[in-house]
């Protein structure tokens, strides 16, 4: 089998590499680098862009459940191969987003307005399918609310004033969402995902606030040793600024101030990736476009 790639995200090598299967997935297969035990990840065409992402033009019924953790992988002369498959990595187009770049306002009323139609649809459908983090509640002092949404809610609120405060001395918040839940990314995780693409988005030319941001990603990657290798890979790219295509496009779309139907497509489709990680990192997006010193509290 021989495909070409139609992308690869900024952190795939551009030397040769060696690497080996650490999970596979029907339409996504990780692997693991054997330099330095960083994850990338393939993906079919149907997939979002990623960081790490390799994104292949395959037939609509191609699964990578072929193939199993610990085969070997090689790429040499930009030509990727895992067994009987070939990629061609040659003349993908090198993705990547620049989230500093949309300076997000949230006192500008188009993009406040924006702001607030992707809140309502996405508590509307977080209620709506009983999920385990529902945004609003993140704000809700509770005694009711106890587990994962409790600790979640804990840890976001002190993050929320870390980053009105600009003030990064208490981690404590940041190692209780690290791991915080069940999946193949916790809840916790993917609302940090998101925390730091809308931190990200709002640091303009804000010496300070890029510090802050800065700190706070040195910060998640010394603790991302507290969930698994996915899930870290994901913390990592958040980090430096890099997130999936679908969470940076709505970002932008929300940035933007945009209030039309293609506001909801890139929201529905953020919202769309796993069970409720994409909720959970939408969450974790809006919260970090509101956490300036400027904007209150929910």
């Amino acid at each position: 089998m021989r495909f070409k790639a139609i992308s690869i995200g900024y952190a795939i090598p551009r030397a040769n590499f060696d690497a080996a299967v650490h999970s596979v997935f029907r339409s996504v297969l990780n692997l693991r680098l054997n330099n330095d035990r960083s994850l990338l990840t393939l993906t079919t065409s149907s997939e979002a862009d990623l960081p790490q992402g390799i994104r292949v033009d395959v037939p609509d019924d191609f699964s990578f459940e072929i193939f199993h953790a610990g085969e070997l992988a090689t790429c040499q002369n930009s030509n990727l191969q895992l067994g009987s498959l070939m990629i061609e990595l040659r003349n993908a187009k090198r993705w990547k987003c620049d989230l500093p770049a949309l300076q997000a306002d949230l006192t500008t009323p188009a993009v406040s307005t924006s702001w607030q139609r992707v809140w309502q649809i996405l508590n509307q459908k977080q209620m709506q399918l009983n999920t385990e983090i529902v945004a609003q509640n993140l704000f809700r002092l509770d005694d009711r609310v106890a587990g994962v949404p409790r600790k979640a809610g804990e840890a976001m609120r002190k993050l929320f004033d870390a980053a009105q405060r600009l003030d990064l001395t208490d981690v404590s918040a940041i190692r209780a969402l690290i791991g915080l839940g069940s999946g193949l990314t916790p809840s916790g995780d993917d609302l940090l995902v998101g925390y730091l693409a809308g931190l990200w988005c709002s640091v303009a030319d804000q010496d300070a606030r890029a510090r802050f941001i800065s700190n706070l990603g040195d910060v998640v990657n010394s603790l991302s040793h507290l969930t698994n290798d996915i899930s870290r890979t994901y913390l990592y790219h958040a980090a430096q600024g890099q997130v999936s295509c679908r969470l940076s496009e709505l970002a932008e779309a929300i940035c933007c101030g945009e209030n039309s139907e293609r506001l909801l497509a890139l929201l529905n489709s953020a919202m769309q990736v796993g069970h409720t990680s994409g909720m959970d990192a939408v969450s974790g997006l809006l919260m970090g476009l509101i956490s300036t010193p400027s904007h209150p509290p929910i």
